[in-house]
């Protein structure tokens, strides 16, 4: 018995990443710019030599793809591998992101409302807390600690008994532009749960005013 591997139709590339014009630019200047930062004696890490190499072979058949077929109309689909990379590449860091919200939205996050909280870091910071994930690490606690004490107090001045906030936080380290920016997205629940009469967990919402925010700040 044989088993004919040969698509019955023309391969379709989809959305082609060697046509966009990162791709294109990140192919004819990721070498030299390394090597010109080598000579000036500048030498990166592998790992950021493994990211650029890793980015242009995602979404290229040439280096691995998988074939779907459709056992009614017998047509073929083929779609390329993925890199998985995680700090370049948009089209590996665009899923790893909708799957993320998927899984909080569904599985993490409570069904209140929530509201999100951003912190960005002074430019001349960006480069210390960058390259020190301990002190990174303590501005974050302190970040948490000024927005739970703004939840707490408000649910104290209400009498609430056991009051709770809860976070979800993301430490982004780019910009749009790919610039070093450090900075926290926080997904919070709008409010606090606390204990009422009868034992019961409830979730009460306090929405910050304008000027609450400007004093947070």
């Amino acid at each position: 018995m044989s088993l004919n591997l040969a698509p019955k139709f023309p391969v379709q590339i989809f959305n082609d990443p060697r046509t966009t014009d990162l791709h294109k630019t990140i192919k004819q200047t990721y070498r030299s710019v390394f090597e010109g930062k080598a000579s000036d004696g500048v030498y990166y890490p592998f790992h950021i030599k493994r990211e650029f190499k890793k980015y242009l072979t995602c979404g290229v058949p040439v280096y691995g793809m998988a074939r779907f077929q459709c056992s009614i109309c017998q047509k073929d689909k083929f779609v390329a591998y993925s890199c998985k990379g995680r700090t370049i590449c948009p089209r590996c860091n665009g899923r790893r992101m909708a799957d993320t919200a998927k899984h909080l939205v569904e599985e993490v996050i409570p069904d209140v409302e929530v509201r999100q909280w951003v912190l960005s870091m002074p430019y001349n910071h960006r480069f210390i807390l960058s390259s020190d994930q301990e002190l990174l690490s303590k501005i974050l606690k302190i970040f948490h600690r000024v927005i739970n004490s703004h939840y707490i107090k408000k649910a104290k001045q209400k009498n609430l008994v056991d009051p709770n906030t809860g976070a979800v936080t993301v430490i982004q380290r780019f910009g749009g532009a790919l610039n070093l920016n450090i900075h926290f997205h926080s997904l919070y629940i709008d409010g606090v749960f606390h204990t009422d009469i009868n034992g019961n967990q409830i979730f009460y919402k306090f929405s910050p005013t304008d000027e609450e925010v400007a004093g947070l700040t």
